[in-house]
């Protein structure tokens, strides 16, 4: 894995150690993870044994908003899903 800043995780194990203490419906919130300035949001999801995500990024400016966004990208992770699988 490349280290795109800072605080991107490199190592295997302690990626798949934080995405297993991650509860599985909860999205997950970052402040400048992939580009200094942006504040991001991602959400997992499952299609059998594929797993992946939904996400979005914000100016930082717009931070405040971010858990709002998060939320209802969660509430509307299963019809997004279903509708790309069409």
């Amino acid at each position: 894995m490349a280290r795109l800043t800072s605080r991107t995780i490199t190592s295997d194990r302690l990626l798949l150690s934080r995405l297993e203490a991650q509860p599985p419906t909860v999205p997950v919130l970052d402040l400048q993870e992939y580009a200094v300035g942006t504040v991001c949001a991602a959400v997992p999801i499952t299609a059998g044994s594929s797993v992946g995500c939904l996400a979005l990024s914000l100016p930082v400016e717009h931070a405040h908003r971010l858990r709002q966004a998060a939320d209802a990208l969660n509430r509307n992770a299963a019809p997004v899903l279903l509708s790309m699988a069409i």
